[in-house]
């Protein structure tokens, strides 16, 4: 099993999971969103595995500086929500960790030995 790591590599909680993986001598890809080639796919994915509130990262400060009408169109379905991650991944809760069976967001040691260690 190879552990998928997306985010940003400037992001102090992305650095953790990456460190954490290493520790753990986990065989593992890091991969920033804008370089993941299909990421509307990808999210597709991940909301399936976790669920959308999971994913979708509403204290991202992108998000919360939109005004109320931008943020209730981009909220009215899954489906919105997950084309505007898409197009702006910094609405995307990160890190996003999977194995293709389970996928965990934000870094949580403990979550992340149970489900990938």
């Amino acid at each position: 099993m190879t552990l998928h790591i997306f985010g940003y590599a400037g992001c102090s909680t992305v650095k953790k999971a990456v460190q954490w993986a290493e520790a753990e001598k986990l065989p593992f890809e890091y991969k920033h969103f804008i370089k993941v080639d299909d990421l509307e796919n990808s999210l597709r994915q991940w909301v399936s595995l976790a669920g959308i509130d999971a994913v979708f990262n509403h204290k991202a400060q992108t998000f919360k500086k939109l005004d109320d009408a931008e943020r209730d169109a981009i909220t009215q379905s899954e489906d919105t929500m997950i084309k505007a991650m898409a197009s702006e991944p910094r609405f995307i809760k990160r890190p996003v960790g999977t194995d293709g069976k389970t996928a965990l967001t934000g870094f949580d040691e403990a979550a992340w030995q149970q489900a990938f260690a």
